[in-house]
């Protein structure tokens, strides 16, 4: 009840576009949903690897209780999710999602190259919490505004897209460790997120300038 009743609050309302025909075809659906879908990809990819290695990371040079304290931290400070309708409307959501890609790819690099140190693994906690909760909850808004006739389909093709990698990237990441070691790993797969965050950042002023072109004065 306290989630359904923060939802009302915090997620922005939409209204149903109007269509000509009422619906939109699969073919359409998949065209308007390209971008969010090649998001998804990318952050549940990360997101995965993230969770499936953190514990080896901390393992080889801390103590026992530093893996509960991490996903303590990422639990605490993901509560910042909540935010993510308001944050949102004043950022647009591709910015927003692009900021959590890059969110991510520092919480990644973090770990991979500093997994030995307390302070650095405290942060590492802190922006991959902001980044997931908040990356997880865009991904929901941002399917609304493309698709707000069809939201629940939309944003369920995006989750079905999102879980094939959550499968094929822990496989692809486990194969890549012994030539490349976990700790490379992790900046390497860090390096992807953070590339695709500027990408979709990049995509999203173009989008916008192309907007204001078009828009009769």
């Amino acid at each position: 009840m306290a989630a359904a009743v923060v939802n009302l609050r915090l997620v922005p309302r939409t209204g149903p576009a109007p269509r000509p025909d009422g619906r939109r075809g699969a073919v359409s659906l998949a065209r308007t949903l390209r971008v969010p879908a090649a998001y998804s990809v990318v952050y549940f990819a990360v997101v995965v690897i993230y969770f499936t290695y953190a514990a080896d990371v901390l393992d080889r040079g801390l103590p026992a209780a530093a893996v509960p304290a991490l996903y303590a931290a990422i639990g605490v400070v993901g509560v910042v999710g909540v935010a993510t309708g308001a944050v949102a409307q004043r950022l647009g959501s591709p910015r927003v999602a692009a900021l959590c890609l890059v969110s991510v790819a520092a919480a990644l690099a973090l770990l991979g190259r500093g997994g030995d140190s307390p302070a650095a693994t405290a942060a590492s906690a802190c922006l991959f919490g902001v980044g997931y909760m908040t990356g997880s909850a865009v991904l929901a808004v941002w399917t609304a505004e493309l698709v707000p006739d069809r939201a629940g389909a939309a944003f369920t093709a995006c989750l079905v897209v999102g879980a094939v990698s959550s499968v094929a990237a822990p496989a692809l990441a486990g194969a890549s460790i012994p030539d490349l070691g976990l700790g490379a790993l992790l900046v390497l797969t860090a390096a992807v997120s953070l590339l695709s965050g500027v990408a979709l950042m990049l995509t999203g002023l173009v989008e916008r300038r192309r907007t204001a072109e078009t828009r009769p004065p």
